[in-house]
């Protein structure tokens, strides 16, 4: 299934504008009435892209503010904001035409009438409480359309005459399935792109499948899975040589995350007597014969037991999950003065106890006793494990009474977490960080597990805190860039894409077709990159062959230009009268292997290729030549000085043309000693 046409009536600063996705066709849509030709594909698209994958490509280009963006998310828009839009303010009318195989096709039409497919008008419902008459009149407008044709496809023959097929708004339709169980449409995007982010970013729910219109997920590039992330950038690694500093480029944990989200000072018994670091015992180590708290700090401790890096880095990343979670219950106890924060206590006792009851943890001791959810665990001795699941039991109860609420569950995917870093080797550990290079994540025995470790670090449902903002675990990457990070994202992320099948409604899984927007993929890329970016795409696209798939970029980059042909181009220009969008399909210029100088100037519309410094500069040099050359035999010594000073800066000029021409003009001038600069 694909997408070959959208006529925009009205949506932001599109009006009555024409967007031809697949040029095998010639859409007309003229006083509401609906025509197609098929044109068939052409001599060149037939070499270049017979039998290649992705099956259709479209490139958006044009200048900055004239509806890339716009187009993208108004493609990509989910039904329950197609449904708002007019709630907004915001006068829209548009649709889109798909084919499903050769007879048949489909639409999806937002408040425009159609000649051949007449929409039954209910009469207004007066009983309907005012305030709700408009959402209801929208929903009126929102509608798709089944139809075929009476025969099959045929080059040069145009179609206007359509069978209807009468399709169930549940979705069903008549014995064929919904338009949402056969293809998706996957809208990839950088939010910090957007004064406003188009959607909220949560976890995609696939709520938009439940209709009979094409089911829209928003996959922002930053929630491309993480393991696809390490993939692409190993692949990314392999191309480097051997011995560089990127082939070092290492996945990096550590065990200050939590604790510092909330600036509040617990009492100093708590801190140190409940919720002690390894990483701090090592601090204060080090600073104890020049710093008298952590003297006094050390006088207090017994010697620590002989650990591991690895078990002291779990227990640490533990305590710092205790201590953020201890300092959100002083909040909590901030706001309810009826309840007095227990009394400071220190435990006098020792930590070797701790130490072994840590250890005892991970030997598969399971504790019997249970929590007392309405009481605090302070000045209780006990393994900082327990300490987590007591607190986040405290904090569920507080806020809806269960005590195995959102916490209690994180709490447990951190258990498995910590449970996946045991089985690392403790050559990745220090005392605070775990850091992995990629190159051994690739390795056999760590892909399952990093797998897994990914999984849960991905799988959860954000807090209302917010802490939990993009992964349950924060984590970076070293010796790495922000080009090479949005190049393993985009390209994780579109495998992802291609690779992924859904639970249809019916419990069944299905793979779908794929239509993927990617708005300006290449930013942040260095142009070597953004040369390569393309044929990435392809390879990762030839990887997927049960399904049809269709890319549509929007993009700045001539590089990805050079790489198509002019038909499968939409350029955007702005209206110089009314500033909105003017869509120009397709160009005269060959742009497959095409210098980026005549790409540049001809689909993103620049009067110029170079730099306005360097061009003012040549400019107005050269005008400087052309008036020296009217007045030749009587030249004033400061433009002789000047012709001096080109002579010596011509050869520095990068175009060859443009140098060219300053080396014809200068010879005209007589070869003589210029007065000295």
């Amino acid at each position: 299934m694909f997408l070959i046409y959208a006529y925009i009536a009205k949506y932001k600063n599109y009006v009555n504008q024409e967007v031809l996705f697949d040029p095998a066709y010639t859409v007309t849509f003229r006083d509401g009435s609906l025509s197609f030709t098929y044109r068939g594909h052409s001599a060149p698209s037939r070499v270049l892209r017979a039998g290649k994958k992705p099956d259709r490509l479209h490139l958006v280009v044009g200048k900055t503010g004239s509806g890339k963006t716009n187009l993208l998310q108004l493609i990509g828009m989910k039904h329950d904001l197609r449904q708002q839009r007019k709630w907004d303010g915001e006068e829209d009318a548009y649709f889109f035409l798909y084919s499903i195989n050769k007879r048949e096709y489909f639409l999806e039409i937002c408040d425009l009438e159609f000649k051949q497919f007449p929409v039954e008008r209910l009469p207004e419902d007066l009983s309907m409480p005012e305030w709700i008459r408009p959402a209801a009149a929208r929903m009126d407008t929102v509608r798709t359309v089944r139809f075929s044709i009476p025969e099959d496809l045929t080059v040069g023959k145009t179609y206007q005459v359509f069978e209807q097929t009468k399709v169930d708004r549940g979705g069903k339709g008549s014995g064929q399935k919904a338009a949402s169980a056969r293809c998706e449409i996957v809208n990839c995007y950088d939010k910090n792109a957007f004064l406003t982010p188009p959607y909220p970013d949560d976890k995609e729910d696939y709520r938009d499948f439940g209709n009979d219109w094409v089911g829209r997920i928003a996959a922002p590039y930053h929630r491309t899975s993480l393991w696809h992330v390490c993939d692409y950038i190993w692949d990314y690694m392999e191309r480097i040589e051997s011995g560089k500093v990127k082939r070092q480029v290492s996945f990096v944990l550590s065990t200050h995350n939590f604790a510092e989200s909330y600036p509040i000072k617990l009492p100093e018994a708590l801190e140190e007597g409940e919720y002690w670091t390894f990483y701090q015992i090592k601090q204060d180590e080090q600073r104890a014969e020049f710093d008298e708290d952590a003297k006094r700090r050390m006088s207090r401790r017994r010697k620590r037991d002989n650990l591991s890096n690895k078990q002291m880095f779990l227990h640490d990343l533990w305590a710092d999950y205790a201590h953020y979670l201890r300092k959100w219950v002083e909040k909590i106890l901030s706001y309810r003065a009826e309840e007095k924060p227990p009394e400071e206590h220190m435990d006098d006792s020792g930590l070797s106890d701790d130490y072994q009851e840590f250890i005892d943890y991970y030997t598969s001791k399971e504790y019997q006793d249970r929590c007392e959810p309405s009481e605090l665990p302070d000045g209780r001795s006990m393994a900082i494990v327990k300490r987590c699941v007591w607190l986040a039991e405290y904090i569920d109860r507080v806020d809806n009474g269960d005590p195995h609420g959102v916490l209690w569950q994180i709490t447990d995917d951190i258990k498995d977490i910590v449970e996946l870093l045991s089985q690392l080797d403790d050559r990745y550990f220090t005392i605070d960080t775990c850091t992995v290079p990629v190159a051994d994540m690739a390795l056999l025995e760590h892909q399952k597990l990093f797998e897994e470790l990914f999984e849960r670090m991905e799988g959860y449902i954000p807090d209302n805190a917010g802490i939990f903002t993009s992964q349950l675990l924060p984590y970076q990457f070293t010796h790495m860039s922000t080009g090479e990070y949005q190049y393993a994202k985009i390209l994780g992320g579109l495998e992802d894409c291609l690779r992924r099948s859904r639970i249809s409604q019916d419990g069944t899984r299905t793979k779908g077709d794929k239509i993927i927007l990617l708005d300006e993929p290449e930013a942040y890329m260095h142009p070597e990159l953004a040369r390569n970016f393309f044929s990435e795409l392809c390879h990762i696209a030839s990887k997927y062959t049960d399904c049809a798939s269709q890319v549509i970029i929007g993009t700045h980059s001539p590089f990805l230009l050079s790489d198509v042909l002019p038909e499968e181009v939409t350029r955007l220009d702005i209206d110089g009268r009314t500033g909105n969008a003017a869509v120009m399909t397709g160009s005269d210029k060959a742009y497959f292997g095409a210098n980026i100088h005549t790409i540049l100037a001809d689909s993103f519309f620049l009067d110029y290729t170079i730099g306005e410094s360097a061009r003012a500069f040549l400019q107005t040099s050269f005008d400087r030549l052309q008036k020296d050359m009217e007045r030749i035999d009587a030249l004033p010594d400061t433009e002789k000085r000047f012709i001096a000073t080109m002579r010596e800066f011509v050869p520095h000029i990068g175009d060859d043309l443009i140098r060219r021409a300053f080396e014809i003009t200068l010879q005209r001038f007589p070869e003589r000693e210029e007065p000295g600069l």
